[in-house]
């Protein structure tokens, strides 16, 4: 056995011993430990390496027709030690393709040619994007073979490109009015190349999103001069496309704790110009550092505001909504997104929020990308709420924290959907959301189909797919939170953002931090909620009453360790109540406890269970006393 190798095996061996014991660790992730890239206490490993690049993006959109052509730069990066012989490019449109696979109906009345590539260079090499046989075509990703990119060296790329933004039954992205676009997913981009499963060559079918690595964007995009262009990334050109009025309005709501109707119904309707009319169309110029990705929203005879808020660590961050006059939800928009924004970098997770700004574009759907959200405007409060929250949020899971979101949805989904109830509750308690979150995930807990939550989440369709990313991986975290405590709970999210933000984290990164920071062994708790099939099923297995005590059994029915929660009534119409977190379970040889109470008067009913844990069977929760 080389030395190396053996050193790691005899750490990894010496560390599963106290940590972790009980988890499966595949081939591909032992290599990572052993290359020094990831390390056994959740940290970043001495030799941890990712590639990048620099994009630079022009783009013209034809209004009438709807065809989106743009042409694109980009230098590569390749911080791997390995030599890279060809190169993978995302082509996302083409999930629009007449023959594509999609995980969603998508009909349009017109056949979608996907997109097309009008020229490609690579390097010193031109290649023609139908006939060259170093390039294969496998759905929605480009591989260009036969190329040399030696570690440490870079790559310089050269693309033009069209295709025609889909209709309002387009997925994440669309026409949705004759003047209205939101364009996501699509750009040609470089795949990721890591150090766990070196080039992502995931199909894109739709349910699974996002993994990019951190990328510079310069953007320039040209439209009509009636439309507005919203967009991720500082924007550099405010002067050259906005009107003196709306300019002025525009400069006051960057630095006004106040909301500022930028674009207002009076605006709208008076007859001067929103932006520039010099010329027929505008060019806004948008740019941004080490950001996953880049999305824009365009309007005409849009409403815009603005505000700051307060993202913590002394940093202000510029809120705006843009939004149709039509859609009345949307007026309290900008408002809920500064409260998300300053209470989730204050209270939980408490990290300071990662970007100067955030736009919510009232588009179709909820559509999560860095800097920009597309979003529906609902009829009712507590709908816009809900989607505000949860993907504001999204700005720390994945964008921040560089997620493989196609791979661990519940490291993104589920920590949106959990991190997101307190702060939808404080806001609207019409419904409480981690009450529903956990009733949904007993929708599907024990279901032959239910698959763990460390099985790709690209192979997982349909209703299943939403559980598995969003309501058990929610209620694992609230329960996780539960037998911490709240303090230890969050010093081990802030260490395990503030360790990987920028990275790509993987879901034994987020293990072994949240071991490494609290010096336990969590792998009872982590390996049958992420690693098993099972549900959460605990009873009242018999109760009796013995020299003034009253002595309940609890057995775990299910293989999910869960809190236990009793509440006894007595004859004379007191309550009396025991709460035990999950970590009852840990050290137990057999799946029961005992809980006594001390009483001298006689018991008439006992209770199992709560609203905020879940429970599969519930018909064995009862106890009554004769």
């Amino acid at each position: 056995m080389p030395v190396k190798f053996y050193i790691i095996f005899i750490t990894l061996i010496s560390y599963s011993s106290s940590y972790a014991q009980q988890l499966f660790i595949p081939l591909e992730f032992q290599s990572a430990y052993e290359d020094n890239t990831r390390s056994p206490d959740g940290k970043p490993g001495i030799d941890y390496w990712q590639n990048h690049a620099d994009y630079k993006i022009k783009v013209n959109i034809n209004t009438e027709t709807g065809i989106l052509s743009g042409s694109e730069d980009i230098i590569y990066y390749n911080q791997s030690p390995d030599t890279l012989d060809k190169l993978v490019l995302r082509l996302y449109p083409n999930i629009f393709k007449k023959d594509a696979m999609r995980d969603f109906p998508y009909k349009s009345a017109e056949d979608q040619y996907g997109l097309k590539i009008s020229q490609l260079n690579a390097g010193k090499k031109s290649y023609n994007a139908e006939t060259d046989t170093s390039l294969e075509y496998t759905g929605t990703n480009l591989i260009i073979k036969d190329i040399i990119i030696l570690p440490g060296k870079q790559i310089n790329l050269k693309l033009s490109w069209d295709f025609k933004i889909p209709g309002e039954e387009g997925i994440r992205m669309g026409r949705y009015k004759p003047d209205v676009f939101f364009v996501a997913y699509w750009y040609p981009q470089i795949s990721v190349y890591d150090d766990i499963d070196g080039w992502d060559l995931t199909e894109y079918t739709g349910n699974a999103e996002f993994y990019n690595d951190f990328n510079n964007y310069d953007v320039n995009i040209t439209v009509p001069n009636n439309l507005g262009v919203w967009a991720t990334g500082d924007f550099l050109n405010p002067p050259e496309v906005l009107s003196q009025k709306i300019l002025l309005k525009y400069n006051e709501a960057l630095n006004s704790d106040s909301l500022v109707n930028i674009i207002s119904m009076q605006d709208l309707t008076a007859d001067m110009p929103l932006f520039s009319s010099l010329a027929e169309t505008n060019t806004w110029h948008f740019s941004s550092k080490n950001i996953p990705d880049f999305t824009f929203g365009i309007a005409a005879h849009y409403l815009w505001d603005g505000k700051t808020a307060d993202g913590g660590g002394g940093k202000k961050v510029f809120v705006n909504t843009v939004y149709d006059q039509t859609s009345i939800g949307f007026i309290e928009i900008c408002d809920l997104a500064v409260r998300s924004v300053e209470m989730l970098s204050k209270e939980l997770p408490g990290i300071p929020y990662p970007y100067s700004k955030i736009t919510l574009f009232n588009g179709r759907g909820g559509m999560e990308s860095p800097m920009m959200e597309n979003l529906s405007a609902g009829n009712q409060r507590i709908w816009n709420v809900y989607n505000t929250v949860h993907e504001v949020t999204h700005s720390y899971f994945p964008f921040y924290m560089g997620i493989n979101e196609r791979k661990y949805a519940w490291m993104d989904e589920g920590w949106s959907q959990m991190l997101s109830e307190y702060i939808q509750y404080e806001l609207d308690k019409t419904i409480d959301f981690r009450e529903r979150n956990v009733n949904r995930y007993l929708d599907y807990s024990g279901q032959f189909d239910e698959i763990p939550m460390m099985y790709p989440s690209y192979m997982i369709r349909g209703e299943m797919y939403i559980n598995h990313a969003f309501f058990r991986p929610a209620n694992a975290y609230n329960i996780l939170k539960d037998f911490m405590g709240d303090i230890s709970f969050k010093k081990s999210l802030q260490e395990f953002i503030k360790r990987w933000n920028g990275k790509h984290p993987s879901p034994y990164d987020f293990f072994y931090t949240f071991e490494d920071v609290t010096d336990d062994e969590l792998g009872w708790f982590f390996e049958p909620w992420f690693f098993k099939h099972g549900y959460p099923d605990l009873a009242i297995d018999t109760a009796f009453v013995k020299d003034d005590a009253l002595k309940i059994q609890i057995t775990k029915e299910g293989d999910l360790p869960i809190p236990v929660a009793l509440t006894v009534k007595y004859k004379d119409g007191s309550v009396k109540q025991a709460y035990r977190t999950a970590s009852v379970w840990k050290n137990e040889d057999s799946d029961e406890i005992w809980i006594d109470f001390d009483s001298d008067i006689k018991p008439a009913y006992i209770e199992l269970g709560s609203k905020y844990i879940p429970d599969a069977d519930t018909t064995n929760n009862y106890w009554n006393f004769k």
